[in-house]
């Protein structure tokens, strides 16, 4: 599984009672770094009574070190909303999507799985294999939809669109009960870009790596987008 590495150009020296830093001056490739080269600047947090930090050190480090550069764009305040903190999230998944159960009527292409609870434990749920089909799915692998609870979507663009995966459980959510997929299969593996979870399932946290490792990112019960982990996911959880 690939994976990018984002290099961080700009080092902080931290402690405990210091946790701003800013650049004092502006540093480019320019500024007596030869050509091929960028300039890598160590600060100190800022101090007290300051309102920029000190440059500690200063070096040219060959451009082939970075791999990658993005550019992080300020949250806007319906993507905040996407992404209030935990304590706003309390029953989403059934106030905002419902309680869900029943087979699955969706027209579009798509596949269902149905997973165990969190076992006491356990990180990860037990999966069958998916059932895959055009239109209503009603059992899987011999298990029927009647009677279990719709936990989860994922679709491979933002906004909910392009549906990938359902999820079923034979409980909704609750502070005993919750729902994981540790190693998501090759053909879902880095294609979740948004996702929603119902039946009191109020929380989305997702993975950059398998079983639960790496970057992470949590939302409530409707996520639109995963952000920087669009297309990133690997590993996902659902809980109340």
């Amino acid at each position: 599984m690939f994976k990018r590495v984002i290099p961080v150009l700009v080092l902080l020296i931290l402690s405990s009672s210091q946790v701003g830093a800013s650049v004092q001056a502006p540093v480019s490739p320019e500024e007596g770094c030869p050509e091929g080269y960028f300039s890598a600047v160590t600060l100190a947090p800022i101090e007290a009574g300051e309102t920029s930090s000190k440059i500690v050190a200063q070096e040219c480090r060959p451009i082939e070190e970075t791999v990658m550069t993005e550019m992080l764009q300020p949250l806007s305040p319906e993507e905040w909303e996407a992404a209030r903190p935990a304590e706003e999230w309390e029953s989403q998944g059934e106030v905002v999507n419902g309680i869900v159960h029943g087979p699955s009527d969706e027209a579009e292409y798509h596949c269902v799985v149905w997973l165990e609870p969190i076992q006491p434990g356990e990180q990860f749920s037990k999966a069958s294999e998916p059932t895959c089909a055009k239109g209503p799915i009603e059992t899987i692998n011999g298990v029927s939809l009647e009677s279990n609870f719709l936990i989860a979507k994922f679709y491979n663009r933002t906004n909910y669109a392009s549906l990938l995966i359902e999820y079923y459980g034979a409980q909704a959510c609750s502070s005993q009960v919750s729902y994981g997929v540790g190693d998501l299969p090759d053909d879902l593996d880095n294609k979740f870009a948004s996702g929603q979870a119902f039946s009191s399932c109020d929380h989305i946290d997702v993975y950059d790596f398998n079983y639960h490792t790496g970057a992470s990112y949590s939302c409530g019960a409707n996520c639109p987008s995963f952000y920087a982990l669009n297309d990133e996911v690997s590993s996902w959880r659902a809980s109340d």
